[in-house]
């Protein structure tokens, strides 16, 4: 009795129903014929601008909204949106289509430009706040938590930088230079080999008591300035070459015609190599 019962309220209920496409088995079907959607299927509780009635099209993670109007407190990136409002909804799949250099199941990160080239590495914002690699002429680290009620920090976990690769050590210690070998925004660029400039008496290349541009900190004895191409040509940031100017010679453009061929006490190497070909010879007499 009791089984028959449950059929026929069963067939009842189908019979009574009229909710559209009976819901697409992603859904229940209630008395004022209105779908109660499953999540992820357009439950109250999913977070899009689109919900099908009938419960047949899928809806995709939500994260903090990339560009929205901030609050009356002057807070904003709080309001959820599908894709975090940069991505497109796959709504066979459920899944976010970012665009490039996004990420995430809700497309709630931006990655690095260009994966940093191939010479760097990529970190989050508060990743980079506690890296002294990150500060390397600032000599100091910071904190950059995130507070998910502050317009400053929103993007904590959310914005990744590069932190370029350098042959030789960066920062103000002796033997140290204030420039890396690999910079810019995506760590594509790449200085030319350093040397001092041959046609003045200064030496360039030391950086003691010279302050680094943007900060308030000189460098140490020993610590070394980055001066490509000798000043004495045009680097390639592209390859890292120098194009050295007229009279000008060398992978460093730290060679003049004045200078070429000199090895020490006003001697060129040709001079040089006339004298051992002289002892040569006579050691030859002696042999002999």
């Amino acid at each position: 009795m009791h089984l028959f019962v449950v059929i026929i309220v069963t067939l009842l209920y189908f019979v009574v129903s009229r909710c559209p496409n009976y819901c697409s088995g992603h859904g229940k079907c209630q008395l004022n014929d209105v779908c109660q959607c499953e999540v992820g299927w357009g439950a109250d509780s999913d977070i899009s601008d689109y919900k099908s009635h009938d419960c047949s099209k899928r809806i995709c993670k939500s994260g903090k909204s990339w560009a929205n109007l901030p609050d009356f407190s002057g807070n904003a990136h709080s309001t959820l949106a599908e894709c975090s409002g940069i991505g497109i909804c796959n709504r066979t799949t459920g899944l976010c289509n970012c665009p490039d250099n996004y990420f995430g199941n809700s497309c709630e990160r931006k990655g690095c430009p260009n994966k940093c080239s191939g010479h760097g590495l990529c970190y989050s914002m508060s990743q980079l706040a506690h890296l002294s690699s990150s500060y390397p002429l600032v000599n100091a680290t910071f904190s950059y938590q995130l507070d998910s009620n502050s317009s400053n920090t929103w993007d904590s976990d959310r914005l990744y930088g590069c932190v370029c690769d350098s042959s030789w050590a960066v920062g103000f210690q002796s033997g140290e230079t204030q420039e890396a070998e690999w910079f810019g925004a995506d760590c594509s660029l790449r200085h030319c080999p350093s040397a001092d400039n041959p046609r003045t008496t200064n030496v360039e290349t030391d950086c003691h008591n010279i302050t680094a541009s943007g900060t308030n900190i000189a460098g140490d004895i020993g610590n070394l300035c980055q001066v490509d191409c000798a000043n004495q040509g045009i680097c390639n940031y592209k390859t890292g070459e120098c194009q050295c100017f007229k009279n000008f010679y060398g992978v460093y453009c730290n060679i003049s015609d004045s200078l070429a061929g000199k090895v020490s006490n006003g001697q060129t190497i040709e001079m040089i190599e006339e004298s051992i070909t002289v002892i040569e010879s006579l050691k030859g007499q002696y042999v002999g």
